[in-house]
């Protein structure tokens, strides 16, 4: 270093490109090529490239696992910093990046170029984004994070690459579509308020497994309205077997009445 003390040999401050990020000490540092220091690949290899470290914000403790990682920079990323040993040249220190013209995602600049294959009630998106107020999170492989300032059009939006995502939209409503298996454990107990209608449609099976009791309290209960309808106590059933003797009917077929049902399901008053 040029003095004995951080801060006193004066402060240098650079632009360069990122060309390496696979950091064997796995720190988030990347070697980044200085323009007017390194100059081109044959000057200095980029193994000869020293490692910068990245100046987190002060939401991030970066203490202990705490905080954010210190892994959003890509290689060709264009970044600030300056050297914490001044003309020494050797301890780059980066504090921000430039983008370039076509570096901000299409999502924050109010162009949607999410292409969402609607299934089932799926509603359209309710993205209606306007510049500035997107504030978009975007990864490499195409995860999302979507904070919508946009007024009268405010959404909060997660979006998975495989196309699993939820969406609020301004009005408070929200979609939630999972493209694969959905799995949701709960360990102690559930209640769910639902003051307007449901709808459940499974074009599969629906299996309902309870080892306890199950309690349905309804004004009209409709059970299988097809072709094989429930029975109550009381109901007639076409047995389509009258006739005589001890293993047919006393009745005629249609007449007979259910007296008895089961102890453990009711269907009806």
């Amino acid at each position: 270093m040029a003095t004995k003390e951080v801060g006193q040999e004066g402060f240098r401050w650079f632009i360069g490109v990122v060309e390496d990020r696979d950091d064997p000490e796995k720190q988030g540092r990347v070697r980044v090529r200085i323009y007017n220091v390194h100059g081109d690949i044959v000057e200095t290899p980029k193994k000869d490239l020293p490692w910068a470290v990245t100046l987190m914000p002060g939401f991030s403790s970066s203490l202990k696992q705490v905080g954010v990682s210190a892994t959003g920079l890509q290689i060709g990323s264009t970044v600030v910093g300056f050297f914490m040993d001044g003309n020494d040249a050797f301890m780059p220190v980066i504090f921000g990046i430039m983008p370039g013209k076509n570096d901000m995602p299409k999502l924050a600049v109010g162009q949607n170029n999410i292409i969402k294959q609607q299934l089932g009630p799926e509603p359209a998106s309710a993205y209606n984004a306007q510049y500035p107020f997107n504030k978009v999170t975007q990864t490499e492989s195409g995860h999302v994070i979507e904070v919508d300032d946009t007024p009268n059009f405010e959404r909060l939006h997660t979006l998975h690459t495989s196309g699993t995502y939820s969406e609020i939209d301004h009005t408070g409503r929200r979609v939630n579509k999972i493209v694969g298996d959905d799995y949701e454990i709960v360990q102690k107990n559930q209640e769910v308020y639902i003051k307007g209608n449901v709808n459940i449609k499974v074009d599969g099976n629906y299996t309902l497994n309870v080892t306890g009791n199950i309690v349905v309290n309804g004004k009209t209960i409709n059970m299988n309205r097809g072709t094989q309808g429930a029975a109550r106590i009381g109901d007639t059933a076409d047995t389509g077997d009258a006739g005589t003797g001890s293993h047919y009917d006393t009745n005629s077929a249609g007449t007979n009445v259910i007296e008895t049902g089961s102890g453990t399901v009711f269907i009806g008053d």
